[in-house]
């Protein structure tokens, strides 16, 4: 392993956090990290030239942080691990399959190489299905994962955990925000030289243009994989927002997050901030009780104020309103015509292919290349795993809960932490939506982990005592009716 000059960076405040701090400092550099998307903090040239993330690599120090001497938390990771069990049960299922299913399914399906290693011929190269240095790559990234939900776990446990995660969310999004657009603006600057010094990882690092415009890459690796990351966030803000927690930090930021989804010209994003609409839609039409009018007529008002923009700018300067016009149809409805819509579709089936050739069993994490995660999850895992990942998703997004759909009127019952909670929720089932176009792999991530072991721990953790007794209306109704005292 060949440490870079960003793992050095992190291996010194990972060392000094770990004497010095707690399991939520941990947790924090663990997130500033995953700013981080196209940079490498180690390389690994004996499995094929494989990059060690940031992320990842900060998640070591704060699984070492656990096994001080001195730290609590090692004796209370049983019950993070528990409630990451089926997280945990998901990854253990795919470690087994990577290490057998190659071999056993030899040559028995063709698959798209998660690694070329020859020349390209075309879109559709394929090659039989055995053994990969990737099977070993891909594991450890999904067992890093089920890692970065216990930790997340055990630094909720600390006292305002949840409210110092939304401080350093705000803090992410605008850094996210302002890289996104200084690398796009500043292109073919100096400032090209500190982008191409973070984005340092052994990947095909892209700097892509739709119609004369510069996408938005920051310094991640391609456009899809910065939106996916942007989308994640924009998803926690807004619900921080609609559950009045910390309201004047979160709306601009997440404000700010859906401007940059909505210039990305990412058919991923489009995706995203579509079905997200669609599903808040639902929510404010179906149960309107529960969220606050005053949220409903703020987001109303934008939605407004965009169309009344739009207007202006179809009137003002017709040619940008055209070319807009046509990257969204390019991006959205005419997607699947093009090559990488092509490409991805067939990406996508080799999924589907892999778990009928398997007989359900999956052929391994790693195994092949695909486009989406749920593709990609019934092809590696098969049956046993899926049904493990989605006991997990429902476990942390809890959908028969009052919690999970009301607003900050209804939400005063339950607490902040449990408003939280709830908003990590959300964004842990919305940050698959991304996922499953554009995933090449069975790893749901490390911002799926984290904000599903939010949901999990904060909606776990006991209520103050107010909170508590107005869950429990027979108590409050007899302490509102028993005698000021009793002879």
């Amino acid at each position: 392993m060949i440490l870079t000059h960003i793992g050095l960076v992190i291996a010194i405040i990972g060392i000094f956090l770990m004497f010095r701090g707690g399991m939520m400092d941990m947790l924090l550099l663990v997130m500033a990290c995953t700013l981080l998307g196209g940079s490498a903090a180690a390389q690994l040239p004996a499995l094929g030239g494989s990059s060690v993330p940031p992320a990842p690599f900060a998640l070591l120090f704060a699984l070492a942080r656990m096994t001080l001497p001195n730290s609590r938390r090692w004796r209370e990771a049983r019950g993070a691990i528990r409630a990451n069990a089926w997280l945990a049960i998901y990854a253990l299922y795919g470690l087994l399959a990577a290490a057998m299913a190659p071999s056993f399914f030899r040559d028995s399906i063709q698959v798209a190489a998660m690694r070329a290693t020859g020349p390209t011929r075309s879109l559709f190269d394929t090659v039989p299905l055995a053994p990969s240095p990737q099977n070993v790559t891909v594991t450890v990234y999904l067992l890093g994962t089920v890692c970065a939900g216990i930790v997340a776990y055990l630094a909720m446990q600390e006292e305002g955990a949840g409210r110092r995660f939304v401080k350093m969310g705000v803090i992410m999004a605008w850094i996210h925000v302002t890289l996104g657009i200084l690398a796009a603006v500043l292109k073919g600057t100096p400032f090209d030289l500190l982008v191409d010094a973070l984005r340092n990882a052994n990947y095909t690092q892209t700097d892509q243009t739709a119609y004369g415009m510069v996408r938005l890459t920051g310094i991640f690796t391609e456009p899809s994989a910065y939106v996916g990351f942007a989308f994640g966030w924009f998803v926690f803000l807004l619900e921080c927002w609609l559950r009045d927690i910390l309201s004047r930090r979160v709306g601009p930021a997440a404000l700010a997050l859906a401007l940059v989804l909505f210039f990305s010209t990412s058919s991923t994003a489009y995706l995203g901030l579509g079905s997200y609409g669609i599903i808040l839609g639902l929510r404010l039409l179906l149960a309107p009780q529960h969220l606050n009018a005053r949220k409903g007529l703020t987001l109303a008002g934008a939605a407004l104020a965009l169309l009344i923009a739009v207007c202006a700018l179809a009137f003002l300067w017709p040619a940008f309103i055209d070319q807009m016009s046509t990257i969204l149809r390019r991006a959205t409805i005419d997607k699947q015509d093009t090559e990488s819509g092509i490409q991805r579709a067939f990406w996508a089936r080799i999924g589907i292919d892999a778990f009928f050739a398997s007989y359900g069993i999956g052929i391994g994490p790693g195994s092949f290349r695909s486009s989406s995660f749920l593709t990609a999850m019934l092809g590696s895992t098969g049956l046993i795993g899926s049904l493990a990942f989605l006991a997990h998703l429902a476990r942390a997004f809890r959908p028969l809960r009052l919690s999970t759909y009301c607003g900050p009127r209804v939400g005063r019952q339950f607490g902040e932490n449990t408003m939280i909670g709830a908003a990590g929720g959300w964004a842990a089932l919305c940050v698959l939506i991304p996922a499953a176009i554009v995933s090449p792999t069975c790893d749901p991530g490390g911002d799926f982990a984290v904000f599903a072991a939010v949901s999990l721990a904060l909606r776990s953790l006991p209520l103050p005592w107010p909170e508590a007794v107005a869950q429990r209306p027979s108590v409050a109704i007899w302490r509102r009716s028993a005698p000021a005292h009793c002879d």
